[in-house]
Formats: structure tokens, C-alpha cells, sequence
């Protein structure tokens, strides 16, 4: 089936040029028309990503050649393999190993001999292989089983625990729910539900205020919903960032890190299009997406910068009632959408990052006016850039103190929140809501 041809492809974008999970799979079944062959597609290109350790794992235990001297494509076809050979029930083996073997012929013919041989091996040997992995145990069992890599798995299990941690992990790689943002501006929830409800299977989020889950969606773009700027993709934890911030109609906000656009839009959204909400970002090719997602949604009270949270900008002293500082992460909350992150993350390089978050954070206190509020997240799971780093910031910042706020009907007296995906089903989310005094 072409859709084989498509999941090799994108994995070799995602694993060798870089690219991003979440945009090659909309790419690419943008070029699929047959339902099931996108289906097919989705299911296997994320679960090989998902499962990329456990896939090289036993691809290692019955290839005579080194993972990093098979061609890249090759190699990505028995990934592909393996993962259907363990997780699917709706594919038999026989097919599996003949289509994979086909493609490989039209990919590299001399190596269809040995991707043959060595599919049919582990076909063979399904069941010691499970046996042989219940058996390694620890953190090793755990990295292998869910694919993490050691050192990351090693800093999962200090941070949660061994048991929690495996949950995590669990979680990380399951499927999220589809959840899009209404836009207030020009239409409710209640009113959105009441209209669409039976066009579409849709249900309210359990928390934020603003969420729908829509279930069944095959292309995005072509949801007239979508086109008239109705709705808009955002996991409900993201959505609670505007929501808590909550600004007042006709006041000035700045979003430090705005791309992609979510949570600077939202909080126009919530002003009803009043006021003013400038939009910085690093990236001036992220910047054009948040105007053109502003453009879809209608909104206009919204101004484009590209800016470098890091540098101080005089101009913009004790000039905002509100600051969004959504910060640069480790990712850590948003392995489900995106399972790459699990390879590309630098442990060694979390400090660099605590710092940068640090940096963006105190210019923005600097921003903000008196009796102003602030809101900074992240979509990390890890204390050291969460609530780590906010204490530190407070214990040097004495005019500023956490705000407590209200979200899903729960007052949170404590000024700050910590999402995880194994226990709030969401993205891993912080969220911390401070006022400066």
C-alpha cells in the first residue's frame, strides 16, 4: 500500500532533516486521498516514533550489520515493520514483512535479502523477544520498552519516581484528544455546541471554559469552522494560560514568546478585539504565522514584533497590565504530540535553558505595571523550570507575589499549577499567575 512509501518518507524527514512530526504528517496526507490509507499512515508513523528505541532494539538483536551503516530508508521500513509486528491486530505479519520487502526493493534492491531475513526472524521470534524484554527490568527496561533515552529516563525517574514515571511514559506515547480553542470574540461555547453539535461528535473540555474536543476530523483546512476563524487547534492545558491570565476589555499586553500564536490570541480573543496585545517573537517566520491565524480569527487588536525576550526593551518599562512569559522548554508535557522530543532533548543542556527562562521572565516583570499581573508557563513537566525557577525569581523580586486565580470551577489559592499528562489527561502544563504589588 502507497501508504508504507509516505511513513518512510516522513520518518526520514523527522529523523534526519529535523523536521517536525506534528506539520510532515499534515503534509503528507494532504497528498492522500484514500481514508484508510491515511489512517494506516498516522497510526504507524507515530507509533514508530513513538516506539523508535524499542523498534532499533530488535531490528539490533537479529541484524549482523550496525544500526548506523543500514541506509537510513531501509532502516526506516524495518522501524516501520517491527512497530506493526508488535502493535497492530489489523495486519497480518505475512503482509507486513511481503509489503516491506516490496518497498525495499524499489527503495534499495540489494538489501531485500536481508530486510527478508531479518523481519522473518523476528516474526518468528515474537514472543522471546517480549519474554527477553520482561526480563532486563529498571530503568534499562524502561527506556527500551517506551522508548526513552537512558539519560532522559534516568531524569523522568528522579523527578517522579520509578512507578510514576513509568506512567509518564505511558501517557507520553498514547493518543491526545483532537481539542480546539472557540473563539469568543465572534461566537460562545454554549452557542458553538448548540449549532454545530450535530454536524460534528463534540464535547465541552472538563476544564477550561473555552475547549471542545471534536473527534473524527480528517483535514483541518477544510473545516469551514476553521476557515471562518470559529475554532482554532489548542490543547485545553494551553488554553488555561489566557483563561487564568483573564485580562479586562481595552488593556495593553505583551506576550514574550508568542508563536505559535495560541495564547497572545486567545487573550485578544477574551478582550472582545479591545485593547492592544503586542506580539514578540525570535522568529520572524513564526511571527507571519501568528498574523495570518489573526487574520482567520478576525481580530485586530493585536500588533506583530519581532523581538528577543532577552533584550531589554527601555520603551516597554511599567507600559502593560498584563505579560504572558510562555518560555522556551524542554518540551517535556508535549511528548504525545510531538514524540521526537524525546530524542532531540539535551539533558546537558537544561541549565542553559533554566537561565534563558530566567532572563525572560525578569524583563518582563520589568514590562509590567504596578498592580499589574503576569502569567508565566511552560510545557515542561520538570520542577527545575517551573516552580524551581519562579521561587528563585520571587525570592529576588520582592514587589512581586503569587495570584491566586480560579480555573474549572476550583479556586487555586496557591498562584500556580502543575499539569501532567498521566493524571490530568492534558499536556504537561505549569502555569503560574503572579501580581506585581
Amino acid at each position: 500500500m502507497k501508504y508504507r512509501k509516505y511513513v518512510v518518507d516522513s520518518l526520514y524527514k523527522v529523523l534526519t532533516e529535523g523536521k517536525y512530526s506534528n506539520i510532515e504528517s499534515v503534509s503528507a496526507m494532504g497528498r492522500m486521498e484514500d481514508k484508510k490509507e491515511k489512517d494506516l499512515y498516522l497510526f504507524t508513523f507515530n507509533g514508530v516514533l513513538e516506539n523508535l528505541i524499542f523498534a532499533d532494539w530488535v531490528i539490533a538483536e537479529y541484524s549482523s550489520v550496525k544500526l548506523r551503516k543500514i541506509n537510513a530508508n531501509v532502516l526506516n521500513i524495518m522501524r516501520s515493520a517491527v512497530f506493526q509486528i508488535f502493535f497492530s491486530e489489523r495486519i497480518s505479519s505475512t503482509r507486513i514483512v511481503n509489503d516491506s520487502v516490496e518497498l525495499t526493493k524499489k527503495c534499495l534492491y540489494k538489501s531485500t535479502r536481508f530486510v527478508n531475513g531479518i523481519l522473518r526472524n523476528i516474526v518468528r521470534n515474537k514472543e522471546e523477544i517480549l519474554i527477553k524484554l520482561d526480563g532486563i527490568g529498571g530503568i534499562e527496561g524502561l527506556s527500551i520498552k517506551y522508548s526513552y533515552p537512558m539519560e532522559f529516563m534516568k531524569l523522568i525517574v528522579e523527578e517522579f519516581g520509578f512507578e510514576e514515571a513509568e506512567k509518564f511514559c505511558i501517557a507520553s506515547n498514547s493518543k491526545p484528544e483532537t481539542v480546539f480553542r472557540v473563539n469568543s470574540s465572534i461566537i460562545s461555547r454554549d452557542e458553538f455546541l448548540k449549532k454545530y453539535g450535530g454536524k460534528y461528535e463534540v464535547k465541552k473540555t472538563d476544564t477550561s471554559n473555552y475547549g471542545i474536543i471534536i473527534r473524527n476530523i480528517h483535514r483541518l483546512q477544510d473545516m469551514d469552522e476553521f476557515k471562518n476563524g470559529l475554532i482554532t487547534p489548542q490543547d485545553e492545558s494551553s488554553i488555561l494560560v489566557s483563561e487564568i491570565l483573564n485580562p479586562d476589555k481595552d488593556s495593553r499586553i505583551i506576550d514574550m514568546c508568542c508563536a505559535p500564536g495560541g495564547k497572545c490570541l486567545h487573550s485578544a480573543e477574551i478582550m472582545k478585539n479591545t485593547g492592544k496585545v503586542i506580539c514578540c517573537d525570535i522568529y520572524g517566520h513564526k511571527l507571519k504565522l501568528v498574523e495570518e491565524t489573526a487574520l482567520r480569527l478576525g481580530l485586530e487588536n493585536i500588533e506583530i514584533r519581532e523581538q528577543d525576550g532577552l533584550e531589554l526593551i527601555p520603551e516597554f518599562f511599567e507600559s502593560f497590565d498584563y505579560c504572558i512569559v510562555d518560555v522556551p522548554c524542554s518540551n517535556t508535557g508535549i511528548i504525545r504530540r510531538k514524540p521526537e522530543i524525546k530524542y532531540n532533548l539535551r539533558v546537558d543542556g537544561l541549565k542553559e535553558i533554566e537561565e534563558i527562562q530566567y532572563g525572560i521572565l525578569e524583563n518582563a516583570s520589568k514590562y509590567l505595571k504596578k498592580g499589574g499581573r503576569l502569567v508565566y508557563s511552560t510545557c515542561s513537566v520538570l520542577d527545575n523550570e517551573n516552580i524551581n525557577l519562579v521561587k528563585r525569581f520571587l525570592e529576588n523580586n520582592s514587589e512581586f507575589e503569587f495570584k491566586g486565580f480560579e480555573v474549572g470551577g476550583k479556586v487555586v489559592s496557591e498562584g500556580y499549577l502543575q499539569l501532567y499528562p498521566q493524571i490530568d489527561n492534558m499536556d504537561g502544563f505549569f502555569i503560574a499567575s503572579l501580581v506585581k504589588n
